[in-house]
């Protein structure tokens, strides 16, 4: 029998291994079942991309890697590289645990009958035969046009048409203030879809890192490069194809602050979201892009504190995230506060968001604040100093 020392993550995979592998599993789950569909009618030595499996949107988000059937690996143009089928299943489920139940119930199995044997088998498989990302000249062309973009761009802070853009979103402070991890970019390319030639634009970035530092891809607000208004194409807002997987990353536009024994942040979804949570509580601040991104943001060692600014959406979506990440962090031993906005979604609308609340109520509508002489300096009074 299986020795309590195994992860919950090893018992799978061997169960996995055992039991008919990746494509019994995607197989029985309707969101990749189309992907594999598509690969097997396919002649190419990769599989074909597909909309997204979990939004279903997009003609080309997603495909599977030529070894899925072994690794259970796949790639969504958003999102990165996920490295095997737990990674994958993580995407769609927004969780890992979730995800690992999901592939437990549908291979029927009980993790006591695994054993230590079939454990064995696959970590030794996995040593000899690495988890695949990437083909590496697809790893090396999407690094270098990352590195490409970063290395021509400039702060955020020194950009008039990132100051009008702000300034037109509602936020309201000294943007000569922002931070290191906000750039401009001036030519930056744009592409869809719809377009047959890309479109010479200007750009907002944010660097997604992750837990360790490390600089993973590109967050890109398209402007308008004389006015600084919001570009109109069809997706303003967009990731690099990162090189890397994506999961665990987000945009950390500050340093924690001391809190007890430990350290405070706070989290929400977008830039301009976290920009806003900024100005009206001096709370330093990661944003993380999506609901997705920031049900999997990982943390700092050393960080005991977290408030989760989440989205309110129609869908329930970005309530939900939040609650899974505040139920993984709160297992960890941290202590978080969620706050979900109170205004109501306007008719028509997908969601509301922090922002929406700052620009409509203010700052005191916000249900967090910290003593000023600890906050992030954004040039804004904060409500405690009116």
């Amino acid at each position: 029998m299986y020795r309590p020392e195994h992860s919950k993550i090893s018992k799978v995979k061997a169960l996995v291994e055992s039991s008919g592998g990746w494509r019994k599993v995607f197989s029985n789950y309707p969101g990749l079942s189309h992907a594999i569909e598509k690969a097997d009618k396919s002649n190419a030595s990769n599989p074909p991309q597909v909309p997204c499996p979990r939004s279903l949107q997009g003609k080309t988000k997603f495909r599977l890697f030529k070894d899925w059937e072994y690794t259970g690996g796949g790639y969504h143009n958003d999102e990165g590289a996920m490295p095997d089928g737990i990674e994958v299943m993580t995407f769609m489920e927004g969780s890992k645990n979730g995800a690992l139940d999901v592939i437990i119930d549908i291979l029927g199995g009980d993790l006591r009958s695994v054993t230590k044997h079939q454990i064995q088998h696959v970590q030794q498989q996995q040593q000899s035969v690495r988890e695949q990302q990437l083909d590496p000249q697809e790893v090396a062309q999407r690094q270098t046009k990352v590195e490409k973009v970063f290395s021509r761009a400039s702060f955020a802070r020194d950009s008039q048409a990132v100051h009008n853009y702000l300034r037109s979103r509602g936020l309201q402070g000294d943007f000569r203030l922002l931070p290191d991890a906000l750039g401009f970019a001036d030519p930056l390319w744009y592409g869809d879809d719809t377009t047959t030639q890309p479109l010479k634009l200007a750009g907002m970035l944010g660097i997604m890192s992750d837990s360790d530092n490390r600089n993973v891809t590109l967050h890109r607000t398209f402007l308008n490069p004389t006015t600084g208004a919001k570009a109109k194409v069809k997706q303003p807002k967009q990731l690099m194809q990162s090189p890397s997987y994506i999961g665990g990353c987000s945009i950390k536009l500050d340093q924690p602050i001391a809190a007890g024994d430990g350290a405070l942040i706070g989290l929400c979804e977008g830039i301009e979201t976290a920009l806003a949570c900024r100005e009206a509580t001096g709370l330093p601040m990661w944003s993380c892009y999506s609901n997705t991104l920031l049900e999997m943001v990982e943390l700092y060692d050393g960080i005991t504190n977290v408030v989760i600014f989440a989205d309110k959406d129609v869908s329930g979506a970005g309530q939900r995230s939040a609650a899974t990440l505040a139920r993984r962090l709160r297992t960890a031993g941290i202590d978080v506060q969620v706050h979900v906005p109170e205004l109501d979604i306007p008719e028509g609308a997908k969601s509301v968001d922090w922002l929406d609340v700052y620009v409509q109520e203010g700052a005191l509508a916000f249900p967090f604040g910290i003593p000023p002489q600890f906050a992030v300096n954004t040039g804004v009074t904060l409500p405690e100093e009116a």
